[in-house]
């Protein structure tokens, strides 16, 4: 049990369990069993990811609508307020992304990989992952990419909003970012995990330490006025040093580093406290480092907040919580003019559908910067932290694409107009397919010269400076090779065709883990009966029934012989309670393979998954009779081995992700695109 062996927080006091959280550790306890709490903890942390993924566009979005330095910078109050206001946002978000990493490194821990790249919530406005729908209109809350205002600042404070004393720990339906925080270390304090359960993902390949600086020269901000015209060295009187302010402290986390790789359960509860003294502030009384001196995000968010008109009225109607008390209002208060002379007039939830097609496409750059940037942090996970491979590769790959890119091709996109002489352009932060990850840097390179080709003649393109860092994008580094060797190492590849000859007296079967002998399955490497790694079914047009093809089925009766049902997406209840049962020829209900993610949509298991019922089927009706053929088989079909690093990653069938990834491919039946395979509709 994690809190009977919990060392001593080197910094700061965790917060003790609340009675809420006490009582649901109690639930977990005495209700859940390990495979539960493993499912839920890494599940959550994921989520958990997503939302301080989520964060990041927002922020940086408003960050790119402010000049910090206007022509009166730093001369007059309102241009310093302006350089304040984009540290703030700034220390914000680089915090989000420690947090982000700190979610990552215990997901990872755990031997899952974090999913960055395309979940990012789109489009906008757009509602936080898992939070809940407030209100009577049970509307979730409308969070837009939007410049910056006081209308925007009270939506930050929404999203940093505090969480009332023993707020109840929530896994869904969330008010407040510290519940599923709340939800995650009640599970790590419950007695199903220990330490071992944070060795399965390779400690030398989570994010270094030392890849995080709290402050940078963007999060910091004068408190004066300072020389600009006479070069004066640093630290002396009326330096721009003598009067810097840096909003992040050194001290603002718990242990001895605010970014630490995970090796127990002391690790991840003390990622996850530093991430909510840092966020909303953890007790609800004071700031979040030991000097007092570093305000939490929230705090921070009212600190500019407080010196707009209309402080503290708040338009969205959510109000100030007690704790921490806000800032007085003070005498002058800045008004939406005074606002006009540093924030420029980029859109709200940029719509480049609307653009012409120049245009579009040098928003698209953006977003597909972006989205590769995260799969550059996702590859980190790939690069051992020997002779500082990972170290040279978050300098080249992170630092490059965040600072230097992506921050000067937003620059660059604010001198140019949308081409009604009214808005800016902005980058969407969309999420671009750059198609599979070992593909995408040539898509993003492609992506960057169609756009240099097309635009090359367009005056307003010549003169935005945008092809100069439309050259340099592709000096990126190439993840390539790192995603061909895939994340499902140890696994076999998902052949996209299953084998057109089989062992003598093997049968067709509908996927993975249903077959009836060894060496049966797309890659013929099984040891046992049902360990086959995916379909063998054959496919046949009704057109021609006497030529079946050497390929899965996409839809309802399409399979060749018996054994092929797909089943969850059309049949009758009976037939989807019988899936990889069917008796012959078209009787099959729906596409192989079954993916994990798929679901009946009738019966006695609708909502369930299909494949666990396969699973299940397989067990009561084939397994006994191998059995009794074969006395050596175990008393259960074996489960189907998974990978170095999870090897439960097969536990539920096989994912989607492994059957795209390993180029498989798969399209299921269906207009909803529920089915996880995508939609032949």
């Amino acid at each position: 049990m994690c809190k009977q062996e919990r060392t001593p927080w080197l910094n700061t006091e965790s917060p003790p369990l609340s009675d809420n959280e006490q009582t649901l550790v109690n639930t977990i306890n005495e209700q859940w069993n390990k495979d539960k709490a493993l499912t839920e903890l890494k599940s959550h942390l994921q989520i958990a990811v997503e939302v301080e993924l989520a964060t990041i566009p927002i922020y940086l979005y408003c960050y790119y609508s402010i000049n910090r330095t206007p022509d009166k910078f730093p001369k007059t109050d309102s241009s310093r307020y302006a350089d304040q206001a984009g540290a703030l946002i700034m220390s914000v978000a680089v915090e989000e992304m420690l947090h982000m990493s700190l979610s990552s490194n215990i997901l990872f821990a755990l031997g899952q990989a974090p999913l960055l790249y395309q979940h990012s919530p789109g489009p906008y406005p757009t509602n936080l992952p898992g939070h809940s729908k407030l209100g009577p209109d049970k509307k979730p809350v409308e969070i837009p990419l939007a410049k910056f205002s006081s209308e925007q600042l009270w939506r930050f404070l929404e999203i940093e909003y505090p969480s009332v004393a023993d707020a109840p720990p929530e896994g869904n339906n969330w008010v407040t970012i510290g519940q599923i925080y709340s939800y995650i270390r009640c599970i790590i304090e419950s007695n199903w995990i220990d330490d071992n359960d944070f060795k399965q993902g390779k400690t030398s390949y989570q994010i270094l330490p030392g890849n995080y600086s709290p402050n940078n020269i963007d999060t910091a901000y004068p408190s004066g006025s300072f020389d600009t015209k006479t070069p004066t060295p640093a630290g002396c009187p009326h330096s721009a040093s003598s009067v810097a302010v840096f909003p992040n402290r050194q001290d603002s986390h718990l242990g001895n580093a605010e970014l630490i790789n995970i090796h127990n359960c002391d690790d991840a509860l003390q990622a996850i406290a530093t991430i909510c003294f840092q966020g909303e502030g953890f007790d609800f009384t004071r700031f979040d480092d030991p000097s007092d001196a570093e305000k939490s995000h929230y705090y921070k968010f009212l600190t500019l907040q407080s010196k707009l008109e209309g402080y503290p009225f708040n338009p969205v109607g959510e109000p100030l919580p007690g704790h921490p008390k806000p800032p007085e209002k003070p005498a002058t208060l800045y008004s939406p003019s005074d606002l006009d002379e540093f924030v420029l007039a980029v859109p709200d939830n940029p719509d480049v559908d609307s653009l012409d097609q120049g245009r579009r496409m040098v928003c698209d750059v953006g977003s597909a910067l972006y989205q590769y940037m995260l799969i550059l942090t996702e590859t980190l996970f790939k690069i051992p932290h020997e002779d500082n491979k990972q170290k040279v590769f978050f300098n080249q790959a992170l630092h490059n694409s965040m600072i230097w890119m992506l921050d000067k091709y937003c620059q660059a996109l604010r001198d140019v107009e949308d081409g009604n002489g009214i808005n800016v352009l902005s980058c969407p932060f969309d999420n671009i397919d750059l198609g599979r990850r070992d593909q995408a840097f040539g898509n993003l390179k492609q992506l960057c010269d169609n756009t240099r080709k097309f635009c090359a003649n367009l005056e307003w393109y010549t003169t935005s400076g945008l092809d100069y860092y439309l050259q340099k994008i592709p000096t990126l580094p190439d993840v390539t090779n790192y995603w061909q060797a895939s994340q499902f190492a140890g696994a076999p590849s998902f052949p996209s065709t299953p084998p057109a000859v089989l062992p003598e007296g093997a049968d067709r079967h509908a996927c993975m883990g249903l077959n009836s002998c060894r060496n049966q399955g797309r890659t013929l490497l099984n040891d046992c009966a049902g360990q086959g790694y995916c379909s063998t079914a054959l496919s046949w047009n009704p057109a021609d029934v006497n030529s079946p093809e050497v390929s899965d089925h996409t839809c309802h009766v399409l399979n060749d012989c018996a054994g092929q049902g797909g089943c969850g997406l059309y049949g009758t209840a009976d037939e989807q309670m019988h899936p990889g049962a069917n008796e012959c020829r078209s009787l099959g209900s729906c596409a192989t393979p079954i993916n994990a993610e798929r679901f009946s949509t009738d019966g006695d298991n609708q909502g369930k998954s299909v494949w666990l019922r396969a699973r299940e089927v397989f067990k009561e009706k084939v397994w006994p009779e191998l059995k009794n053929n074969n006395p050596d088989l175990p008393d259960e079909p074996p489960q189907v081995p998974g990978t170095e690093n999870d090897p439960d990653v097969f536990k539920y069938g096989p994912t989607i992700e492994w059957i795209e990834n390993e180029g498989g491919g798969m399209t299921a039946c269906g207009a909803s695109g529920m089915s996880g395979a995508g939609s032949c509709a």
